[in-house]
């Protein structure tokens, strides 16, 4: 299946809404979208990771009141039981998938350009999916806590 970056981006606004509106065979049905890519994996894997990471990084920016050109944004990352951790200790396609939205929020396109490349070097039908769950789930996260926060 060929895949383009509009339904790449649409897989990805699929998914969110999905979650948000709580349809699990919805969700089911756009991840198969994703496994399904065959030679298309890693680019469709990189548009849809980019498309998530870009619904994320509107939310946080808009929370923060359109973030002015001196705001530098930073995560602070930690376990199930609160304790901080590293983020040289996470797998790499997670570290590069938070670095790819770090960038993003701090306005370094290059950089995201890079992290996002790093995010799907070396992916099979499970490792890619394994990456836009994660990243779907950070997006969620940030999307519920900038609506709780305003």
């Amino acid at each position: 299946m060929l895949s383009d970056g509009s339904t790449a981006q649409a897989t990805a606004h699929r998914l969110v809404h999905c979650v948000l509106d709580s349809d699990p065979d919805g969700l089911t049905t756009a991840l198969e979208t994703v496994v399904d890519q065959g030679d298309q994996l890693r680019p469709y894997v990189r548009a849809v990771v980019a498309e998530l990471i870009q619904v994320a990084s509107q939310a946080v920016r808009d929370n923060a009141g359109g973030a002015p050109a001196d705001t530098a944004f930073a995560v602070d990352l930690r376990d199930d039981d609160d304790t901080k951790v590293s983020i040289d200790d996470l797998a790499p396609p997670v570290r590069a998938t938070i670095r790819a939205l770090l960038a993003d929020l701090n306005g370094h396109a290059e950089d995201v350009e890079f992290q996002l490349d790093l995010a799907v070097r070396q992916l099979d039908p499970l490792t890619g999916l394994d990456t836009v769950r994660r990243a779907l789930t950070m997006t969620i996260a940030l999307l519920q806590w900038t609506r709780s926060d305003t």
